[in-house]
């Protein structure tokens, strides 16, 4: 959700999936050795929120506003580690789970819940 159609502010050097140019080994791997959509949505395409519905597996009229003024984006990222997540839902199911690159802005908490809940392997 971060990489926009336009990181230079030039679209002469991106193609049609727009910035994954710059990343070349993203697009080798997903799109030349996968599959692409042409038309796909989401129900909110922006940080935090969308994070936070994904991991929390709730839409976002279901996780909140955020628990002090200096919250993410209008959402209470802290749904994202709660016991019926994706986290530790894929744990108890018996997979190996891990966390790369950002998560939350305010990743630093939420990667302390993961860990204390054993729902991500450290």
């Amino acid at each position: 959700d971060d990489q926009d159609t336009r990181l230079s502010g030039s679209s002469d050097t991106y193609d049609k999936f727009g910035s994954l140019e710059a990343m070349p080994f993203t697009k080798q791997h997903f799109i030349e050795g996968g599959a692409h959509f042409s038309n796909a949505f989401v129900n909110t395409p922006i940080c935090c929120p969308s994070r936070t519905e994904f991991f929390s597996g709730r839409y976002y009229h279901n996780i909140g506003p955020p628990n002090d003024v200096g919250g993410c984006m209008h959402v209470n990222t802290a749904n994202a580690v709660k016991p019926q997540g994706m986290f530790k839902f894929l744990t108890d199911a018996g997979y190996n789970t891990g966390v790369f690159g950002k998560v939350t802005n305010d990743q630093g908490g939420i990667l302390k819940a993961l860990a204390q809940q054993k729902a991500v392997n450290v």
